[in-house]
């Protein structure tokens, strides 16, 4: 099963406005209007791909962006395609009520993971503002994929790009399951470097393994395997933002291409690249519905 863990939904001009597209997609080949990811097409581009699952991401980013990918849009996306789609909430924990707002997501729209970010918002992940946040999705037994590192969006605070700022939330929280976006990029080794501190932190290589050279890609595989972390790396593309079918290519060149490691590392075994593709995200998050409990757990 071949499993993108990081996937936003959303339809230009309707979700994402015309000043977060042309910020997002200046430094790339893409046109604005391309961030536009409507059903019809996310599912063409999976097929295409040979995507057996996508993990679909809410976005509210409303407080300082001006606009939302909202929870319930999602949730009707994943009804529709429960075989295809594993929903993320997303809520801002600068505004009043985010803990309740995702607990509804997951008991009421069946969402499975929450997607939070903080830079975006400008605020520290390890502000303790999201701290109700993070208790609520230990009870609920939920992931959570934080962004970490650069976005070219000219709102965000580069402040907390940093995937290190995520650390004392590890501390804090050590029964959290926590997703680091991106690799952490440019951070990459760094946020190596603290998987292996922290056995609860995992990292996906949306963006990162999709733009960056390959021989830079593999040097951060091969430091996570060196380091005993490349169990908890997930492929992931943040499509519409990079094709999945170039990123599946890339990652079949890296089991067959030497010339693309470093000198002393092996390419991709097949179980390693199985593992990168979908068996870590299906053995995070298993497909069956999650149990939610009702009661919260003790504050901090």
């Amino acid at each position: 099963m071949i499993v993108d863990a990081h996937v936003h939904a959303g339809e230009y001009y309707r979700h994402y406005s015309a000043r977060f597209a042309e910020q997002m997609t200046a430094t790339t080949e893409l046109a604005p209007e391309e961030l536009d990811a409507p059903e019809a097409k996310l599912l063409a581009e999976m097929d295409a791909a040979g995507v057996d699952r996508a993990f679909l991401l809410a976005f509210d980013v409303a407080r300082v962006e001006g606009f939302s990918v909202p929870n319930d849009f999602v949730a009707e996306l994943c009804a529709r395609h429960p075989d295809r789609l594993t929903g993320f909430a997303s809520v801002d924990a600068g505004t009043p009520g985010a803990a309740a707002r995702l607990r509804e997501a997951v008991t009421g729209l069946g969402l499975r993971g929450l997607k939070t970010a903080p830079c975006y918002l400008r605020m520290s992940p390890a502000d303790r503002r999201w701290y109700d946040v993070y208790e609520t999705a230990l009870d609920l037994g939920i992931p959570v994929l934080m962004h970490t590192g650069y976005t070219p969006s000219r709102q965000a605070d580069p402040r907390f790009f940093s995937p290190l700022l995520v650390e004392q939330v590890a501390r804090d929280f050590p029964g959290l399951t926590v997703i680091l976006a991106h690799l952490g990029t440019p951070w990459t080794r760094p946020c190596v470097d603290l998987l292996t501190r922290h056995p609860n932190l995992h990292a996906d290589l949306s963006v990162f393994a999709s733009y960056q050279p390959l021989a830079t890609v593999a040097e951060a595989l091969a430091h996570a395997r060196d380091t005993g972390v490349l169990d908890r790396i997930l492929w992931a593309t943040d499509f519409p933002f990079a094709s999945m079918t170039r990123a599946t290519a890339r990652m079949r060149q890296l089991t067959e291409d030497p010339a693309a490691w470093p000198l002393g590392s092996a390419p991709l075994s097949a179980h390693e690249h199985d593992a990168l593709m979908g068996g870590t995200a299906a053995r995070l998050l298993p497909l069956a519905a999650p149990r939610a409990t009702q009661t919260p757990s003790p504050r901090r």
